[in-house]
């Protein structure tokens, strides 16, 4: 599927294709009577990003991702700029499913500089040439995580805020909904938000396209960059007696592919996977 975005808001034209971009919706209104602030400061200290290329992506939800890389473990992204409702929130099915949409049978490029409190990399993911990133916040799929946008460029910035507002002023995804609850309000208990959006769209004109290096005070990327052994999936012990733990790194049930890998990650000591103490981890996978 060729698909053409366009966004009336934002100075710079990109061509994405594999994704569907907001503005092709029937609904899609122009916003164009809306102010511009002046441009946005592009001075900005340059900061080469990592990079990881893959072909092997697994979708958790409407803004995490695991990728398999071609050498080295498996690592789960967080997708830097957007925050997506929770799987039990309204819209969350569907958020998810427009992240997948993005992903499917494509070569995907992870651009990151720092990972967050759970050691998850905040990155942005492209695929086919596509922002998915910015395609969820477009699609009304995500909302723009502002509380963390510093870790951004300062023109995916302005330009994701903007897809923002046009996706509500075109009521597009999860903006049909009536008082939609942001998902950080959602992840502390609270049923709605005290919503206060500012609808001024900003200029992306000489807006800097750098990464800035990542502050080391951070309190959300607490977590350096581990170096990990060259393998591509996890290696699994038939006999978990014959375990060698010297490289082991604990994992979360969610982050395992099968039971024998809970198995193996028990014989090494990951006690926390067997909450009940019955001997049997990850009990969602050894049924």
């Amino acid at each position: 599927m060729k698909v053409f975005i366009s966004s009336i808001l934002i100075a710079s034209i990109f061509s994405l294709g594999g994704c569907e971009g907001s503005n092709n919706s029937a609904n899609a209104g122009n916003i164009s009577n809306i102010p511009v602030k002046p441009e946005y400061d592009s001075s900005n200290q340059c900061f080469e990003p990592n990079i990881i290329n893959t072909n092997n992506v697994r979708v958790i939800d409407g803004d995490t991702v695991e990728v398999i890389p071609a050498f080295g473990n498996s690592e789960r992204i967080r997708l830097l700029g957007i925050d997506a409702p929770e799987s039990k929130q309204d819209y969350g099915d569907k958020s998810t499913l427009m992240l997948l949409q993005c992903v499917n049978n494509a070569m995907v490029t992870v651009e990151w500089t720092e990972r967050d409190r759970y050691d998850r990399l905040l990155g942005k993911v492209i695929a086919n040439k596509v922002d998915c990133n910015l395609n969820q916040v477009q699609k009304g799929a995500a909302w723009h995580y502002k509380e963390y946008q510093s870790s951004q460029t300062p023109l995916d910035r302005i330009e994701y805020g903007n897809a923002e507002i046009l996706a509500r002023t075109n009521s597009q995804g999860l903006w049909a909904i009536s008082n939609p609850t942001k998902p950080s309000d959602y992840r502390t208990g609270k049923s709605e938000s005290n919503l206060n959006f500012n609808n001024i769209p900003l200029s992306s004109a000489n807006a800097s396209r750098c990464y800035s290096k990542p502050s080391s005070t951070r309190v959300e990327t607490p977590m350096p960059t581990v170096p990990q052994p060259p393998i591509t999936k996890p290696t699994i012990l038939t006999n978990p007696n014959e375990s060698i733990c010297t490289s082991f790194i604990k994992k979360t049930c969610g982050e395992m592919s099968s039971c024998d890998e809970a198995k193996q990650q028990l014989e090494c000591g990951n006690t926390q996977i067997d909450g009940n103490k019955n001997g049997i981890p990850c009990e969602n996978l050894c049924k």
